[in-house]
């Protein structure tokens, strides 16, 4: 026998815990502040306290479960790996390519490119989740178009070649420990600084 109170029905679960989001020019859902918070489930509705989010629970409980559906979704889209590409044909601009041109091409994920789209910011960029033509993400400094390709961003370690100018001691973390990218044993930037918005 399953017994039902009123309070089950008429008092709604607990709101999900608040998350810490330093995206810029974001409003509260309820009150309109500045919110640096967002819904720790479904990483879209954003709040400037957690009272503004208790507030708000009831209408949102609803959009969280799709909005939470959704992010499955993309994600599942975005980490699934593309068909490779015909041999000869760049994968940006779906041109072919005749003899005495070159295409550069990923020997991981067969993207290729033609010159134009190699130096493009979106269509020069392979579909490889932590490389780009073999370039591996960690060694570069953060830039936002460091993705696999289809919108997905690298967010693991970094440390950067230095070129000879070497970045301030205050940016990497204190110890030396293996980059969960490569593996490489050095020191890593902290995370504030793997963030590629900082760099701009």
């Amino acid at each position: 026998m399953v017994i039902i109170t009123l309070a089950a029905i008429f008092i709604p679960d607990p709101p999900h815990p608040l998350e810490e989001d330093r995206c810029g020019f974001a409003f509260c859902e309820v009150c309109m502040k500045e919110a640096p918070y967002t819904c720790s489930a479904c990483r879209t509705t954003r709040y400037c306290s957690p009272r503004c989010q208790g507030t708000d629970w009831r209408v949102h409980r609803q959009s969280c479960k799709i909005h939470q559906s959704l992010n499955e979704m993309n994600t599942r889209i975005a980490m699934t790996p593309p068909k490779r590409p015909p041999l000869g044909q760049c994968t940006g601009c779906n041109a072919k390519v005749g003899e005495g041109r070159r295409l550069a091409m990923c020997k991981d994920c067969g993207y290729q490119a033609c010159g134009s789209c190699e130096s493009h910011y979106s269509r020069g960029t392979c579909y490889c989740p932590n490389s780009n033509f073999g370039k591996k993400y960690c060694q570069m400094e953060p830039r936002w178009y460091h993705t696999n390709g289809r919108g997905r961003g690298y967010a693991g370690d970094r440390h950067p070649e230095t070129h000879g100018q070497p970045y301030p001691n205050e940016m990497y973390e204190p110890a030396k420990r293996a980059c969960d990218n490569c593996g490489l044993v050095t020191k890593v930037f902290k995370k504030e600084y793997r963030d590629p918005w900082v760099w701009h």
